[in-house]
């Protein structure tokens, strides 16, 4: 295990990162904020699904691939762009259709969230080169801990975020502002999107 010193860091890390705006968090919220947590929940466990599969590819070397650009990096922006623009609209159609004539966010749609967010590619990479690389450690024990702190952060974060998300149903009961609010924040999650393709 790393030691003392670094795990405490990297927590520190961890919290920060997946606690801030990003494409899942904004993602949570607006489902939170249509349709319960009770809807979120299953979405946000797919996402940790997919959140392990990203940081052991990190782990395993991947994110030396993802970091030195090239052919492999634009397909994943092209895909990344894509797939939040989709995502976007599904949260906007849940609040601007009435009930019952758009199916909910599904599991499957949750597991592409991580692997096709470039905030969490980003957030991977530098945790691993600033708290694993050159440790001394192996791959397989850097990569455990470094998927197994970003599970436990993100499924805390998400929650919050998607209970901050049904606060607003609460305080906001269902109508033209809660459609204007869960609009504002399909356009944060696209802004935050294009932020992070552009670092």
């Amino acid at each position: 295990m790393p030691d003392a010193s670094t795990l405490t860091a990297f927590a520190l890390f961890v919290a920060v990162m997946t606690g801030t705006p990003g494409p899942g968090n904004l993602t949570f919220m607006a489902i939170g904020a249509t349709s319960g947590y009770r809807t979120a929940f299953p979405v946000i466990m797919a996402s940790q699904i997919g959140s392990i599969f990203l940081n052991m590819c990190v782990g395993y070397g991947l994110g030396q691939a993802m970091a030195g650009g090239g052919p492999l990096v634009v397909v994943f922006k092209v895909l990344s762009m894509a797939y939040m623009t989709y995502l976007a609209w599904r949260i906007v159609s849940l609040s601007i259709r009435p009930k019952g004539e758009v199916s909910l966010p599904s599991f499957w749609e949750g597991l592409l969230i991580h692997p096709l967010s470039p905030k969490t590619w980003t957030m991977s990479l530098v945790a691993y080169t600033t708290f694993f690389a050159g440790n001394g450690l192996g791959l397989t024990e850097n990569a455990l801990v470094l998927t197994g702190g970003f599970i436990l952060g993100g499924t805390i974060a998400h929650s919050i975020w998607a209970l901050l998300g049904v606060s607003i149903l609460a305080f906001l009961g269902e109508g033209p502002v809660l459609r204007t609010t869960t609009v504002v924040m399909a356009a944060g999650m696209l802004a935050a999107t294009v932020w992070a393709l552009l670092l």
